[in-house]
């Protein structure tokens, strides 16, 4: 009687124990990001490019699915840190879904002018940016996938 009475008592114990299932590891990221700049000394009103690129270590297509239009996303930091571009780090996406694909053993590049101001529009719509240091950095925050390139400190002169 003493055994059943334990054995109902711990009952509850063992209702509640599971084993999560092995999940795999990685060793490498299936999808890095990498940024090349035409320089790291930009000049105010001048346009110079920043080139993300997405390359697919898979030996399948990966597609990266996002729940707004904004994919690549480029960040730039004064240096305390705070985002400066887009302005306030608040980019203007579409709340629709889209996909990047990135082909098999392949990359995907997309490309940023920047003139200095605070955003990556024509330079006439943005507001200069004072000279200075400057970090840029870049990411994919997508619904099934996230990674991000390091930053590169950049300066910013006067024209």
């Amino acid at each position: 009687m003493t055994r059943r009475w334990l054995s109902l008592a711990m009952a509850p114990l063992f209702w509640g124990c599971s084993q999560d299932p092995t999940i795999p590891k990685i060793a490498d990221q299936p999808v890095t990001l990498t940024m090349a700049l035409s320089t790291t000394t930009f000049r105010q009103g001048k346009p110079d490019t920043i080139s993300v690129t997405a390359t697919n270590l898979l030996t399948y297509d990966a597609t990266i699915q996002f729940g707004s239009d904004c994919q690549i996303l480029v960040t730039i930091r004064n240096a305390s840190g705070a985002a400066v571009v887009p302005p306030n780090g608040r980019r203007t996406c579409i709340p629709i879904t889209s996909n990047l694909v990135v082909p098999a053993g392949g990359s995907v590049t997309q490309r940023f002018v920047w003139t200095g101001g605070d955003n990556f529009v024509p330079p006439a719509a943005t507001t200069p940016l004072p000279p200075g240091t400057y970090f840029v950095s870049a990411a994919i925050n997508a619904l099934n996938y996230s990674t991000v390139a390091p930053a590169v400190k950049v300066e910013l002169v006067a024209p």
